[in-house]
């Protein structure tokens, strides 16, 4: 009988120590959920949600942590050796709490962990709750956290839950003051309302006012971008109307619009190829103005300029349209008459030199000043006869034409018979 009862009292007091070590574990885990119970929250959530209360001294120090990182640190430790075991709202506080405080450059993924440690509870509380700021703040925290690490969907995913929470509270915030205006002013019932329905409408008026100056700017934006691009255009046309005819001048005679010299020896050797490479005729005109130093000296260089106008013109006005006709120099002209023989070269030459002498002589007649007719020499030559390059050929037929002065002027002299 003494062995069992002493059997009891062994019994009985293990048990007492055992009880008393499982109520301090108890403890111990409690106060540690009061901190990190996010890591697994499915410890102290309830079934039934329910609005918590918050404590003075976790509401302020969610108010510090958003401005003083350092303090807010310094008072968490203080409140974690304190033991104070906190409630649902107050452990989802605690992580925007410690959120906040990491919230500094590098760390953001130990804001984001937070916070969705923080966003586990919120199945154990009211939504009225969570809309509040003092929770809703904590998706703008995230959708700022995810932006600055370049998660666009992310933080607009946030943003938008933030601000759907923002006027879900905005709504409570509205139908609480209707209600209490209610009980206290039914009379001024409809006036509240109306002033309502105005913020509203200037909440709608100013959202259409902004969509129609944006849709305005766009508008602008596109005219101001067309006419860009027509001016841009329209410089590059006239550039490269401008650059046209620099080059049309650089290869024209200012005086009578004729091909210059340059055009006149960069088209010949073109011809000179031509004709030899394709065994075809091509002949070579000479032709220069009688003394026409005697017409500037006696006449001046009006009288000069009009003389030198009228016989290319004269001459141009001769020419076939496959033949190339320039101004080479003072007084003087050339032509390129490709598939021409000797005699049709003679032929044009010819009636280049009646028509100037014929045509001058009336217009003489009517200017007081040129008392004399004009008229021309003309050399020409064959490639027939000169076949080495384009500037032999020419000489031929200037040779030619200096021979038709010698021989009396107004007259036509080729080179063949210079040669015979």
């Amino acid at each position: 009988m003494r062995k069992y009862l002493m059997f009891k009292f062994f019994v009985l007091f293990f048990w007492a120590i055992s009880s008393n070590m499982q109520a301090h574990a108890d403890e111990v885990i409690g106060q540690q959920q009061a901190f990190t119970s996010a890591d697994s929250p499915q410890i102290n959530q309830v079934n039934l949600k329910q609005e918590w209360l918050i404590s003075g001294a976790v509401y302020s120090l969610k108010v510090l942590s958003e401005h003083d990182k350092a303090a807010a640190q310094v008072k968490l430790l203080e409140l974690q050796a304190t033991g104070l075991t906190l409630n649902i709202a107050e452990q989802y506080l605690l992580n925007v709490i410690r959120a906040n405080i990491s919230d500094i450059k590098g760390q953001e993924h130990k804001v984001i962990n937070w916070l969705n440690k923080a966003i586990l509870l919120e199945p154990s509380l009211t939504k009225k709750q969570l809309d509040s700021p003092l929770f809703a703040d904590s998706y703008l925290l995230l959708s700022n956290v995810y932006q600055r690490q370049g998660e666009d969907k992310l933080a607009f995913d946030s943003k938008k839950k933030y601000i759907k929470k923002y006027f879900a509270h905005l709504k409570q915030q509205k139908e609480l003051r209707v209600n209490r205006l209610n009980e206290k002013y039914n009379i001024e019932k409809k006036h509240e309302e109306n002033e309502l329905l105005t913020q509203n409408n200037e909440i709608k008026q100013y959202a259409l006012t902004r969509a129609e100056s944006e849709r305005t700017q766009q508008q602008i934006n596109i005219v101001i971008f067309i006419v860009a691009v027509s001016v841009f255009f329209l410089l590059l046309v006239r550039q490269f109307k401008i650059r046209r005819a620099l080059k049309l001048l650089a290869k024209t005679d200012s005086l009578t619009q004729l091909p210059n010299r340059r055009a006149f020896f960069n088209s010949g050797d073109a011809y000179m190829h031509k004709a030899l490479s394709s065994d075809k005729e091509l002949s070579i005109l000479m032709l220069d103005i009688d003394n026409f130093k005697m017409i500037n000296d006696n006449l001046g260089h009006d009288v000069g300029d009009s003389v030198i106008c009228n016989v290319a013109a004269l001459a141009a006005e001769t020419m076939r349209s496959r033949d190339f006709f320039a101004r080479i120099g003072g007084e003087e002209f050339a032509a390129i008459l490709p598939d021409a023989t000797i005699e049709q070269a003679r032929a044009i030459a010819e009636h280049i030199r009646e028509k100037i002498q014929d045509s001058i002589q009336d217009h003489s007649n009517k200017n007081s000043k040129l008392n004399s007719s004009v008229t021309v020499s003309i050399g020409i030559a064959s490639i027939r006869d000169v076949k080495e390059n384009f500037d032999s050929l020419l000489h031929a037929a200037d040779l030619a034409m200096y021979q038709a002065k010698i021989n009396g002027r107004n007259q036509v002299f080729s080179f063949t018979n210079e040669k015979k």
